[in-house]
């Protein structure tokens, strides 16, 4: 089975990265802080375009609260920056610091590249359909992006390329599984809940507001039962 769609995708993240590095020097200060601002809006506007897709409101905000108090609880971003604080401790040894503002953005890219909306339900369109074409748009978005913040940030906005490439391909492969037990309103439910978690994280690439983002995450996994149970039991 050929995974075009993640390739595609994680190849260009990783590919904007390198050429960020390698080109970071000739584009001007000037674009390097404005693009992201552009990526961000982006971000915001394709995150408020799926909240309406909502068969049961109630039910996402209900996933949401509820999730985001068990990522909370278990301080799931806290682990997240704790592991790439100590994955660049290689950094100090060779004369480079890692501050906190680093660790956010950071954190920041991690969860627009990997757990963004359009690459979830890009991967499991592709895994149902064999339709590619949502993640080759995201793919064009990745390039770009990769291109500024590689510059900005360095080789490793090509490394997020890896996780990125693992989650697409992991629910590529299992669409097949989960997609049949998934009704349309569980669906609209899930897309949701992604355009919410999305327009979080355009925020934080704005740096208006640093969401707790990777700790709403569990919210996802949360609407797809809840609005099955909505939808049998109280209708």
């Amino acid at each position: 089975m050929i995974l075009i769609g993640p390739i595609v995708d994680s190849g260009a993240l990783a590919i904007g990265g390198v050429i960020g590095v390698l080109a970071g020097h000739v584009i001007p200060k000037r674009v390097k802080e404005t693009l992201p601002l552009i990526f961000g809006v982006i971000t915001i506007g394709m995150g408020t375009s799926l909240i309406d897709k909502a068969s049961y409101m109630h039910v996402v905000v209900m996933a949401l609260i509820t999730g985001t108090f068990i990522g909370e609880m278990c301080k799931v971003e806290d682990g997240l920056e704790l592991a790439i604080r100590k994955s660049m401790r290689w950094s100090k040894t060779h004369g480079q610091s890692v501050d906190d503002g680093f660790i956010v953005q950071y954190i920041t890219l991690i969860s627009a590249f990997c757990f963004g909306s359009m690459g979830i339900f890009g991967a499991i369109n592709e895994g149902i359909t064999g339709n590619p074409s949502i993640l080759f748009t995201k793919a064009v978005l990745d390039l770009f992006s990769g291109i500024i913040f590689g510059a900005l940030l360095g080789i490793r906005v090509s490394l997020i390329a890896i996780p990125q490439f693992i989650l697409l391909a992991s629910l590529y492969l299992s669409a097949t599984a989960i997609m049949p037990c998934v009704t349309d309103s569980m669906l609209n439910d899930f897309t949701s809940t992604g355009g919410v978690i999305f327009l979080a994280t355009g925020l934080r690439l704005c740096g208006i507001k640093i969401f707790p983002v990777i700790n709403m995450l569990p919210g996802m996994l949360l609407v797809l039962p809840l609005s099955y149970a909505w939808s049998m039991y109280f209708l």
